[in-house]
């Protein structure tokens, strides 16, 4: 066996040594982004975009978070719940239920990464749930989300740096709403098809909040990386029958079908087994897919039995204009009148 000399020993200690610290000295040590002092003051927030982002807070690991994040009441006032149950109304005479979806803010949901910011959690999770019972109590479809907050959850629901939910919290949700679909009367008389959900792959994402402080503060963060999903109908259908009407419509936010495809709707479908015609839109806010839906000829010639509207709890629900454009359009065909009201309250908006 050969064996190194002396010097020839040393002299490879020495190089592994150099090759090794030149390694340790080069690889990036992970360590929190700061969040500048100017993040706190409303005015830097001077842009259409920045202004939905007032104001921005740093939770523990690199998690932003802004003041809608962090709420402590739900819902809208008493007229508010009086013009959601008389939509309701006009919408059940053209044969449609209204299921609602409050999505649960950011700040409800990720407790442990919210680190030193002053947020009572618990207050907000209990007007969370008020707002829930009030819907219920007035008559509206509304899954059983807060179930979400004594689950134990493999990841997290929301985006570390963005105000969108997760793929996973879609997939969350959807299985929720699904449950409560299923217990519609409809349900049992509507023709069921087969689905499939499949990964493809995944895509690096600039979120909203993370681009908000960089604006501000030129802050860096690292861009979070998110699973492509989509679903497939895999049902054997008669590809020169009679096209069905989907019983089902979903409309909402860039939650539901947006840029970026967090398959909320796909979810929904594997989950019922129905096709889901999902009409929501991306920068519409809470009421643009709704809007658009309602004026449309398809609804006019072809309510659908149950009509999902996916929208953040985050949004009060105040806006009077919102609700004279809906009674317009609905009572368009039933000939309904409406009660005026004065009240009016600006809406918190979101890309």
């Amino acid at each position: 066996m050969k064996f190194f000399s002396s010097n020839t020993r040393t002299r490879m200690f020495t190089f592994f040594t150099s090759i090794s610290l030149t390694v340790l000295l080069s690889t990036p040590v992970m360590s929190e982004t700061i969040l500048c002092d100017a993040a706190n003051d409303k005015a830097n927030y001077d842009t259409d975009y920045l202004d939905n982002f007032i104001t921005l807070k740093a939770g523990k690991d690199d998690w932003l978070f802004r003041d809608s994040d962090l709420k402590t009441t739900f819902g809208p006032s008493k007229k508010g719940y009086q013009r959601l149950g008389y939509i309701k109304k006009l919408l059940n005479q053209h044969g449609t239920d209204l299921l609602i979806v409050p999505i649960p803010t950011r700040g409800i949901m990720q407790a442990k990464q919210l680190g030193t910011i002053d947020y009572n959690v618990e207050a907000g999770r209990l007007a969370y749930v008020e707002h829930l019972n009030e819907l219920r109590k007035r008559g509206f479809i509304v899954p059983k989300l807060d179930s979400l907050f004594v689950e134990e959850h493999k990841s997290a629901l929301f985006f570390a740096r963005d105000h969108h939910w997760t793929s996973y919290g879609a997939q969350q949700v959807a299985k929720l709403t699904a449950e409560t679909i299923k217990q519609q009367a409809f349900y049992k008389d509507t023709s069921k098809q087969q689905f499939q959900t499949n990964i493809n792959g995944a895509i690096e994402m600039e979120g909203s909040h993370q681009k908000a402080a960089t604006m501000i503060c030129g802050s860096r963060y690292n861009n979070e990386t998110i699973p492509v999903y989509s679903t497939e109908n895999i049902s054997e259908m008669d590809l020169f029958g009679d096209v069905i009407e989907p019983e089902v419509v979903l409309v909402g936010t860039s939650n539901s079908n947006g840029k970026l495809d967090f398959n909320f709707s796909g979810f929904l479908m594997q989950y019922t087994a129905l096709d889901i015609l999902n009409l929501a839109k991306s920068g519409g806010g809470y009421d643009g897919a709704l809007l658009d839906y309602l004026k449309s000829n398809d609804f006019k010639d072809n309510p659908p039995k149950l009509l999902v509207w996916e929208v953040p709890s985050y949004y009060s629900l105040n806006s009077k204009s919102f609700y004279k454009k809906v009674v317009r359009l609905l009572k368009h065909k039933t000939g309904t009148g409406y009660a005026k009201n004065k009240q009016s309250t600006k809406e918190v908006t979101s890309r």
